[in-house]
């Protein structure tokens, strides 16, 4: 089984910070998404919305945007935006959605064709969405298919898609069976991330991003995680220094994983940590019990317990893990899920092959092992007893943060 997670250097995210990338933080960082003749540029920022025209317009994006806007979003925040956009590239047609999963849909699909065919879109209009992970992901979606596909941009307005959605190019719609089962790859031609709009984000969505920055910080960041341990209640209370510090070290991380594997044939799949039991579990739940970060923490939770139980997670690094989560307070119950729809849901996972579920379990803090081959039998048996006991609770044992290799 492959090694797919390093522990990184040993230096803290704090001294990284004070050791040449500006103690100013509220200044804009850029990181670059390499992907071979593809690339482009992440931005994040406080306050950059107003600056959006600029920046794309330094992409070569000259003409003005299809807008697919989160309805709230647009009306708190979407001033800013669209005055930048006009002075750099004209007015924007503008379409208004809702958030939420119950529009990551194909009704919502079919109705943002009609809308951009009814304002005369060619195959040289480019989409910008501007919205949470939905929004990102139905916009996307459209843009890939719309005349076999048109450039989007993606300025994400909530903390999930900031950290995780809005960055590497996976688009999609959900269909009663599953989450996620009709997409595609189709990569941004820039991401906007402005961290002065989570302000506005309900503590509730907050909570739900930070479960995809412990993600983060478990499969690739040590540091990261040392940092969100000592900080965790300025980044949940909305301090923008350390949510712009969280933000874009979690836009590293994957910008790192993408830019290695776009398409998702091998090392890219440690992002899915957490997410092979999430999935399942918002499938059989109708997506509407979990927000997606809630899911993945409990997915994150299973897979530790499921890690333990193969012998490949030391219970240490579990614990560790399983503390943050628990710091980040209670996610919806797990009271009355049926476990035949979990494994029904879990069967149509894109990752499973031949009747066996793939996992991405943690080796240890930074460092994880995709497991191809867990026996339905023992996974089956485990989330029973998952569900009723809501979450694994490791004895801490001494010893080095290790797992067998």
């Amino acid at each position: 089984m492959p090694d797919l997670g390093s522990p990184g250097t040993g230096q803290t995210l704090d001294n990284r910070w004070h050791r040449g990338q500006s103690n100013n933080f509220s200044a804009m960082k850029t990181l670059r998404v390499e992907l071979g003749r593809e690339r482009y540029t992440v931005h994040v920022g406080d306050g950059i919305l107003k600056r959006a025209g600029e920046l794309l317009a330094g992409t070569g994006l000259r003409t003005p945007p299809f807008v697919i806007a989160d309805e709230l979003a647009l009306r708190l925040h979407g001033r800013g935006l669209l005055q930048s956009l006009r002075r750099s590239m004209g007015t924007p047609t503008v379409c208004e959605i809702r958030g939420g999963e119950a529009s990551k849909c194909h009704r919502t699909v079919l109705q943002l064709y009609e809308r951009l065919l009814g304002s005369g879109a060619d195959r040289a209009t480019w989409i910008l969405a501007f919205g949470g992970g939905v929004v990102g992901d139905v916009a996307g979606f459209v843009a890939a298919t719309y005349m076999r596909g048109i450039p989007y941009v993606n300025v994400p307005t909530t903390l999930l898609a900031q950290v995780d959605s809005a960055i590497g190019g996976k688009v999609g719609v959900n269909i009663p069976q599953g989450k996620n089962l009709v997409g595609a790859f189709h990569q941004p031609r820039a991401v906007v991330a402005d961290v002065a709009v989570l302000s506005s984000v309900p503590g509730r969505e907050l909570t739900s991003g930070m479960y995809e920055a412990v993600k983060c910080a478990a499969i690739r960041s040590p540091a990261l995680m040392s940092y969100l341990e000592r900080h965790l209640s300025s980044v949940t209370a909305g301090g923008r220094a350390a949510l712009q510090r969280v933000v874009f070290e979690c836009a590293r991380i994957k910008a790192g994983v993408v830019s290695a594997d776009e398409k998702e044939r091998g090392s890219r799949m440690v992002l899915n940590f957490g997410h092979t039991v999430g999935h399942a579990l918002e499938a059989a739940t109708g997506y509407s019990r979990f927000l997606h970060g809630e899911a993945v923490g409990w997915g994150m939770a299973a897979a530790l317990g499921i890690g333990i139980r193969l012998g490949v997670t030391p219970q240490i690094s579990a614990e560790r893990v399983l503390r943050l989560l628990r710091r980040l307070g209670p996610r919806p119950p797990l009271d009355g899920i049926s476990l035949d729809r979990v494994w029904e849901a879990l069967r149509r996972d894109k990752k499973s092959r031949g009747g066996r579920t793939t996992m991405v379990l943690l080796r240890r803090t930074g460092a994880t092992r995709i497991v191809r081959d867990i026996q339905p039998g023992v996974l089956r048996e485990f989330l029973r007893s998952f569900l009723a006991a809501r979450e694994p609770s490791p004895a801490l044992q001494p010893g080095p943060e290790s797992g067998p290799e």
